[in-house]
């Protein structure tokens, strides 16, 4: 079999929804067909790409090549077919995110405010790449976040709209002598190995390595990784703790605890350009972020378990 596009936004739309069902219902096709398909995709390219679970699925390592490069095309191909005169009806809305299970809730509920209109998604880690891209209208919107002591100060023809605030959790080996407790103080860390990712450019790690020297110690980040499946090797096989977002997703081997004290926190943003062609829907885009987020935390069951006991 020949890979097309088709093939490449089949993997995309796996990987953005986690699980073959979701994405057989988003691609309008059955999901024995969907597993077909994408059984005939990976032996076209040699090696798996999804590892299966109960819970659903990830990216292999080959797979998150294969993802990151997937979707650089297929963004390419979506700029040209989107590409019109500036007077022209706008035929899409191109939305950007930082890695957040809240995206495509979003993506879905944009879709329903305009009457259809196709929505393509496009992640990055940079905050500063997203919020650039709004300013210049390669965007028209954007899920991006900050950190106390690290306001991002977007472009003025950017509006900058608070969707939510969330703490900063810890993700570690359920065989840890830390994991049987309901959170973990900060400072119970102090010696261990950390896994972290390289900066977003707009405030993390640094507003975690800001913390932990207010309590006297360094995190020892021996691990410092872009991919996320290896990531949750690490941590599930006790060679490393790393901070995650309160919806990551706890499974077999991992458990997923909040920091006594909450001293971290992440703040989301929703960001579209002032004169934009979304410029009009500008209240209605933000209350479907903030719903699309409270949804996203309905399947982080020790976020919601946080959440009841802070009366949030």
């Amino acid at each position: 079999m020949q890979l097309d596009l088709r093939h490449l936004r089949i993997v995309r739309a796996v990987s953005d929804h986690g699980s073959l069902n979701r994405a057989a219902t988003t691609l309008g096709v059955s999901q024995p067909a969907l597993t077909a398909q994408l059984k005939r995709i990976e032996e076209s390219l040699g090696a798996p790409v999804f590892l299966r679970g109960p819970k659903g699925v990830e990216p292999t390592p080959f797979g998150e090549f294969v993802l990151s490069r997937a979707r650089t095309v297929l963004s390419a191909f979506d700029d040209i077919l989107t590409a019109r005169p500036q007077d022209a009806p706008v035929p899409a809305v191109r939305l950007g995110s930082v890695a957040s299970p809240m995206v495509v809730e979003l993506a879905d509920r944009l879709g329903f405010l305009l009457s259809g209109v196709p929505v393509t998604v496009r992640t990055d880690h940079s905050v500063r790449t997203l919020l650039e891209m709004v300013a210049s209208q390669q965007l028209d919107c954007a899920v991006v976040g900050d950190y106390p002591g690290y306001d991002a100060h977007p472009d003025p023809s950017v509006e900058y709209r608070l969707i939510a605030v969330e703490p900063v959790f810890i993700a570690l080996s359920a065989g840890h002598p830390l994991a049987e407790g309901d959170e973990v103080a900060l400072d119970a860390l102090a010696d261990e190995d950390w896994v972290l990712p390289a900066s977003d450019g707009m405030g993390w790690p640094e507003h975690l390595l800001d913390t932990c020297a207010s309590r006297g110690f360094t995190p020892r980040a021996r691990y410092r990784l872009a991919d996320n499946s290896l990531r949750r090797e690490l941590i599930a096989t006790g060679r490393a703790v790393s901070p995650v977002q309160p919806t990551f997703r706890a499974d077999t081997g991992i458990v997923v605890h909040p920091i006594a004290g909450d001293p971290m926190w992440m703040r989301y943003h929703l960001a579209w350009h002032g004169k934009g062609p979304l410029a009009p829907y500008g209240d209605d885009m933000l209350r479907l972020a903030q719903r699309a987020y409270t949804a996203s935390m309905e399947n982080a069951s020790g976020y919601l378990r946080w959440a009841a006991r802070r009366g949030v």
